[in-house]
């Protein structure tokens, strides 16, 4: 496979290094004006929609050059081969950025050297000009001109940030605190932990140890230590924004990389945010794999764990890929790999799993072959990913699966649940079965292109096998595990990164040489009929749904009856119009299909320009008025290893069985709390079995002695209750709700005037 020079942007004689110190190829700077194009939209969106300060947006950019991109970028030409433009590599090196500011941190915050962080780009900055002094040489910068498919590509990447700024940030500004997305206080307050110690707690019950896959809320505390940022403005915006821009970039610049060509990763972007399994009818996203595999980059912001481990992936993908081309020959690279494999486990426990069934399946079809020195390869990366997630297994999560189990009906019946049927109204006994027809169904339709990618000779090459292996695993686990809030879906959503980088290869490969204007407008013009097909089906079929269980069985079979014909149909539509062999017709075939996937949730196209089509609920306030400031009001006049006490255990009334996802005191103090929710905490590190009940949010707590003590100093307020609490527990204050039971007249005879009182809360201090 040979590059297209004139779509990639280098210069035909550009090599590798070169004799002078410091070199430009590629005739032109334009090449860097797409990603400038879709800096500056992020930037006009963050400050218009978010709400983000322009100076704070400012000083995020700053942190992201400095911290991120540049010692990111230097480390990723020195150890990996520079890629085809320096705008491929400045997307690949700012996600390594990432990678290698998490042990920087971790370290600096052990030994309580934070302040230290501003030295680290000068540390990288001095040494880059040594080793290029000592060298007397650098590989060449080739930026070239930038081509209808970078631009297309930053096209991509905006239409996501609109996407982002209609479902988010219009919904979640930065002023609307006290009606948070229901885990962003149980993120924030991970990341505020982070922020002042290490090892660090789950904060809302002290003592309990950080058991979880918190590596993003890392990177959380390290930009807030360099640019004093609030965690929520992190959160809510800059960084899980900058984040799903490397994710779409990163999947463009992967595949551009791979293939050697720019129009695969436009195809790769653009699966990464519109493709889904086909979705027939307009209310099955709701049960149907569409929306779960695919909805994959705005669900970003409701889960910076999944928001982090998705650009990590691209990383590692490259150099996974090139290390079985034999394309990285240097030793480093094996270093860097291995960092990255340990940040990919410590992001997201469901990424590495799918990756180590790749790499398994390219060995087994490697063994089939005879390929000695492949199968030399593909044993010492598995063998390293396997090494890796079993220490992370115990470093991260304690050894424990966090309640996942192996249930064949799980995701179907926990997703049909979610449409809420009538009350007394239960699904056939046939559903689970037709359920798995139409998802199978559904599954092979999307894969489409690869699987022709695989019979052109695809299987043959270990490193496309890797590439389709991980999503061909997630398929699996999304369908034979369960977990009680329905976690085993970020099997699919992380693999999602996989597959639309492998179909756009294996595009790529089904079209080795130069797209002619003709073979591109057959090619668009099949996706174009796929699209429609898919759109003509839905409306056909209709969006009403059904009424009661009794025609689930019906309803989903008539998907997989639907789905067929499609396909049936295409095939047929393309041999004819080819009037050539089957297999020339192939590449048509494939396309058709993939306009299928990039159809399967027009509501996303949708949704970024006209907003959501369902109304959304009035939103409910999970903190009282006060609250936040009282929060702060501790935070400012406080030590970080303060600990806090508080009535506040629930989400909603204070029922004996009420919903204990409450954190947002640890989260907006940023210190420890002796008792405050106890959700999301794994049964077993606490001594509790794994059942349905300890893994959901209305877990009884596992120490009533701790608990009675926690309430009876604010409930009946006393010189022992309250010695109790400051002499034996530590504690230095009481933030009280007044949503809940509390006696404070009590509390002020024993304590004197609240330091702070605002709405429904008082703040008492026990020091």
């Amino acid at each position: 496979m040979t590059a297209d020079q004139a779509t990639v942007g280098a210069a035909p004689d550009a090599k590798p290094s070169s004799d002078r110190m410091f070199s430009i190829s590629g005739g032109s700077w334009s090449g860097l004006l797409p990603g400038a194009l879709a800096v500056g939209v992020t930037l006009v969106l963050a400050v218009r929609v978010a709400g983000v300060g322009l100076g704070d947006a400012l000083l995020f950019t700053g942190y992201v050059l400095a911290f991120l991109t540049f010692p990111g970028t230097v480390v990723w030409r020195t150890v990996a081969k520079p890629g085809p433009t320096i705008g491929n590599d400045l997307v690949l090196g700012t996600i390594l950025g990432l990678v290698l500011e998490l042990p920087l941190y971790l370290l600096l915050r052990l030994f309580d050297l934070t302040q230290l962080i501003y030295a680290y780009p000068v540390a990288v900055l001095v040494g880059a000009a040594v080793v290029v002094w000592r060298r007397r040489r650098i590989a060449p910068l080739v930026i070239g001109r930038a081509s209808l498919w970078s631009w297309a590509g930053a096209a991509v990447v905006c239409v996501q940030l609109l996407l982002v700024a209609k479902r988010v940030w219009s919904h979640r500004p930065i002023d609307a605190l006290r009606s948070p997305y229901v885990d962003e206080p149980f993120h924030l307050a991970i990341a505020g932990d982070l922020l002042h110690h290490f090892p660090a707690q789950m904060p809302w019950v002290d003592g309990t140890p950080l058991f979880y896959h918190w590596l993003v809320y890392v990177h959380l505390a390290s930009a807030a230590t360099v640019t004093h940022l609030e965690l929520v403005v992190l959160l809510r915006s800059l960084s899980m924004v900058l984040l799903v821009v490397l994710a779409v970039a990163g999947a463009y610049a992967a595949a551009t990389r791979l293939t050697g060509r720019a129009w695969p990763g436009f195809v790769a972007a653009l699966v990464l945010i519109t493709g889904a399994t086909p979705d027939f009818f307009g209310w099955t996203s709701l049960v149907s794999p569409a929306q779960l595999a695919f909805d994959s980059v705005v669900r970003m912001f409701n889960s910076p764990t999944h928001a982090l481990v998705m650009p990590l992936q691209m990383v590692l993908m490259v150099l996974v890929v090139e290390v079985i081309r034999g394309e990285q020959r240097r030793w480093p690279v094996w270093p860097l790999m291995i960092l990255v494999m340990v940040a990919v486990a410590g992001a997201k426990s469901s990424a590495l799993p799918t990756i180590i069934a790749g790499l398994l399946l390219a060995l087994v079809i490697s063994a089939v072959l005879r390929r000695k020195q492949t199968v030399l390869t593909l044993g010492a990366l598995l063998g390293s990913a396997v090494v890796v997630f079993l220490v992370a297994q115990q470093v991260f999560y304690g050894g424990g699966t966090r309640a996942t189990t192996i249930d064949l009906n799980g995701s179907t019946i926990q997703r049909l649940g979610i449409l809420m049927l009538p009350e007394g109204e239960t699904l056939p006994g046939s559903a689970p079965v037709s359920i798995w027809i139409s998802f199978t169904v559904g599954f092979v339709l999307v894969t489409v292109p690869l699987i022709v990618g695989l019979l052109r000779g695809g299987w043959r090459r270990p490193e496309f096998v890797f590439l389709v292996g991980p999503w061909a695993a997630a398929a699996g686990a999304f369908m034979v595990l369960s977990h009680p809030a329905l976690s085993q879906a970020y099997f699919l959503l992380g693999a999602s990164g996989f597959f639309a980088v492998a179909t756009a290869v294996a595009l790529s490969d089904i079209n080795p040489g130069r797209l002619s204007r003709r073979d591109g407008v057959r090619i668009v013009g099949c996706a174009a009929l796929g699209w429609l097909a898919l759109v003509a089906a839905r409306l056909l079929v209709g969006d009403e749904m059904p009424a009661n269980g009794s025609v689930f069985t019906s309803t989903l079979l008539t998907q997989l009856v639907v789905g067929l014909l499609v396909l049936a149909v295409a095939v047929v539509i393309v041999l004819v119009y080819a009037r050539r062999s089957a297999i020339a017709a192939l590449p048509a075939v494939a396309a058709l299909m993939l306009g299928v996937v990039v159809a399967g949730a027009p509501q996303t196209v949708a949704l970024a320009v006209a907003g959501p089509s369902i109304p959304r609920g009035a939103p409910t306030d999970i903190i009282g008025p006060g609250g936040i400031a009282a929060a702060r009001f501790v935070r400012a006049h406080s030590q970080p290893d303060e600990l806090i006490a508080t009535n506040a255990h629930c989400i909603g009334l204070p029922v004996p069985d009420c919903d204990r996802r409450n954190f947002w005191i640890a989260a907006y103090a940023e210190r420890r709390v002796l008792v405050e929710g106890w959700a999301y905490i794994d049964p077993l590190v606490v001594g509790l079995p794994s059942t349905d009940l300890n893994n959901s949010a209305y877990l009884p707590f596992w120490d009533p002695e701790l608990l009675e003590a926690n309430d009876a100093a604010i409930t009946r307020p006393s010189p022992e209750t309250i010695s109790t609490l400051r002499d034996e527990f530590g504690v230095d204050w009481l933030v009280v709700d007044r949503r809940y039971r509390a006696d404070l007249p009590g509390i002020r005879r024993e304590l004197g005037q609240p330091r702070f009182k605002r709405g429904l809360y008082s703040v008492f201090d026990l020091r």
